[in-house]
Order: structure tokens, then C-alpha cells, then sequence
């Protein structure tokens, strides 16, 4: 088994891939190409891509590819720039929850393409879609292209050195582990299909919030919606298994219980400490979803400036471990 080298990626970058499915290989026929999924990477060690459960993300360190698979990795010919790659992920973390369209999948494999396409996704129209956003043309037909097209786009080069081997512990490791993206899109899903029966012009959460402010009536509903689902409580999950990130004492015995435990943590906290998007999203949420709350004192928008406040102060509280122990770490190891 084969998995993702994260220090070969970079954000923005396309991850093309194939499977073994019946659907993978009819696209992969039809298309005459080895590949038949894309993914887009858009942030350490997480991607967002379209499946038959709609648009969500997942972690990489849970994807792991057969030896004969095909992985390709896509990057930008020319430098991106922090404005444009905020762009490119920005669009793609706004379809989140946004349903598969099979129907239009199916018709750019059979090259039947409709002269407008909808607001559903599947997994190349986010990645074209994401890059136009982002001012980037990489197919003639962004709403309607195939992981080959992405391939041939004169925009795009080939990453080398991008697998690595994955150990049976590695897979079991993480087959073991709760799936907390998992346990996210589960209830984004539960949300949406409630908000859906209010309008099925709703696609994303974002829909939501527009919807509401148009018919205000709705709040309880949607309120209600993001309570049941479990939306609002999913992060605890993640803070149970995870608590050793916001404790200094539990980090110091985590990283001196395996030889090679220091080194672990070292890179963890750096890799946390570089990745400024986690805390950017939830301080934007917090700031946006407590004015919607205020303007409107819609009860929907005050849950929700209530969770993204605490995820962001959960942020800071691991960001602040993580620069404590790298600078005990200093001391204790100045060379």
C-alpha cells in the first residue's frame, strides 16, 4: 500500500488518483486515462473533493492507495501567490455539503455535455471551478471537464516523489481511530437534508444563511436542524482523543515515551504553528455569524457565533502549547 507524501505537497496543488471500483474504471475507459478522481489540497494534510456523498474533506493520513494505483499530483506552472491559493480553497471549503451530480459526471465521460451546469458537484468541476475562481482557466469548459482534462491543462505540472510506502500498523492505526471528518460530513449531510426541505435551492451551508435572512420565520427550523444533527457538538469528539494538544504536561510524556517521540512532536507543533488556516476560518466565522446574530438576533446565527468562538479559542489554546513546548524544547536542545 502507497500513501501521500505531505511534504511534497502544497496547497492548491490538484491530486489526481484512480480506484478500482466498476465507476472508476468506466471513467477511466471512457476517458482513456489511468486516472478518474480529483481532489484538491487546501490545507497540511487535508483535501476537499466530491464524491457520491457530496463535497466534504478528509485527512490524507486516512488515504491509502493499492501498489499498482495511479497517484498523480498537479501544481500551478507559475507561483500562485497567497491571494489567489486563498481563493482557490476558499471556493472549494464554501461547497462543503454541496451534492454529487452523477447525471453531469456521467455526461462529460460520455462527452454530453449541457450548455449550463448546475450547482451540484463532482469532483473536477470543483477542482476547475476552484482555480476560475481563483482567475486561472485550467479547461476550456470549467463546468464540465474530466480528471484527463485537469491532466492536459497547459497550467499544470507534475509533482514527482509524491507516494511513499504505508505500513499495515500505519493503516490499522488509522482504521482504528475515530473519523472525526467523517463524523463532520455526517452531520453537514443531516443540516443540509433538513434545510433542503425548506428550499431545494439550498446547496451549501452558506445557502442557509442567505435563505435565512430572506425568510427569518425559519429560524427555529434551522436552529432545531444544526442541533439534532450534531453539528454543534462534533468537535468534542476530536477533544477527547486529542486532549494531549492542549496540555503541556501530557505532550512531554507523549514525546518521551518513543524514541523517536521528540521528533514527533517537534514536527507536529511546527506543522500547527505554519498552518494559519484553521484559525483564520473559525475567526472569520465567529466575527461573521456573531454580526448576523446581532443584526438579526436569529437564535440559528447565535449557535453558531457561540461554536466557531469556542473552535477558535480551542485553536489559540493549542496554537499557544505548541509554541511552549517547541521553546522548552529549544532550551533543552540548543544545538
Amino acid at each position: 500500500m502507497k500513501k501521500l507524501n505531505d511534504q511534497r505537497l502544497q496547497v492548491g496543488d490538484i491530486i489526481l488518483t484512480s480506484g478500482s471500483n466498476k465507476v472508476s474504471k468506466a471513467v477511466r475507459r471512457a476517458t482513456n486515462s489511468d486516472i478518474s478522481h480529483a481532489m484538491v489540497y487546501v490545507q497540511h494534510s487535508s483535501i476537499i473533493d466530491a464524491t457520491a456523498e457530496g463535497v466534504h474533506s478528509n485527512n490524507i493520513q486516512r488515504i491509502f492507495f493499492e501498489d499498482d494505483a495511479a497517484v498523480v499530483v498537479l501544481r500551478s506552472r507559475l507561483p500562485l501567490g497567497e491571494g489567489v491559493t486563498r481563493k482557490i480553497t476558499d471556493f472549494a471549503r464554501a461547497a462543503t455539503g454541496t451534492e454529487y451530480s452523477k447525471s453531469e459526471a456521467v455526461a462529460v465521460v460520455a462527452r454530453k455535455m449541457r450548455r449550463a451546469g448546475s450547482r451540484k458537484q463532482f469532483c473536477s468541476r470543483l477542482a476547475a471551478q476552484a482555480y476560475a475562481f481563483g482567475g486561472i482557466s485550467l479547461v476550456a469548459d470549467p463546468e464540465y471537464c474530466s480528471p484527463e482534462d485537469l491532466r492536459k491543462s497547459e497550467h499544470l505540472v507534475e509533482v514527482g516523489d509524491v507516494l511513499l510506502p504505508a505500513s499495515a500498523e500505519e493503516i490499522a492505526f488509522w482504521g482504528a481511530r475515530t473519523d472525526v471528518l467523517k463524523l463532520m460530513a455526517d452531520t453537514t449531510n443531516a443540516v443540509l437534508k433538513a434545510a433542503r426541505r425548506r428550499s431545494d435551492k439550498i446547496q451549501s451551508l452558506n445557502d442557509i444563511n442567505n435563505y435565512l435572512l430572506a425568510h427569518p420565520e425559519e429560524d427555529q427550523h434551522f436552529r432545531r436542524a444544526y442541533e439534532k444533527s450534531g453539528y454543534l457538538t462534533a468537535w468534542q469528539v476530536e477533544y477527547a482523543k486529542s486532549r494531549w494538544q492542549y496540555d503541556l504536561d501530557i505532550m512531554r510524556d507523549l514525546a518521551n515515551a518513543e524514541p523517536n517521540g521528540r521528533a514527533s512532536m517537534e514536527e507536529y507543533c511546527r506543522q500547527l504553528l505554519a498552518d494559519t488556516e484553521g484559525g483564520r476560518r473559525f475567526e472569520i466565522n465567529h466575527q461573521e455569524y456573531r454580526k448576523l446574530a446581532i443584526v438579526t438576533e436569529l437564535t440559528t446565527f447565535q449557535v453558531l457565533a457561540e461554536l466557531y468562538g469556542h473552535l477558535a479559542v480551542l485553536h489559540r489554546k493549542r496554537v499557544e502549547a505548541a509554541r511552549r513546548w517547541l521553546a522548552e524544547a529549544s532550551m533543552l536542545d540548543p544545538d
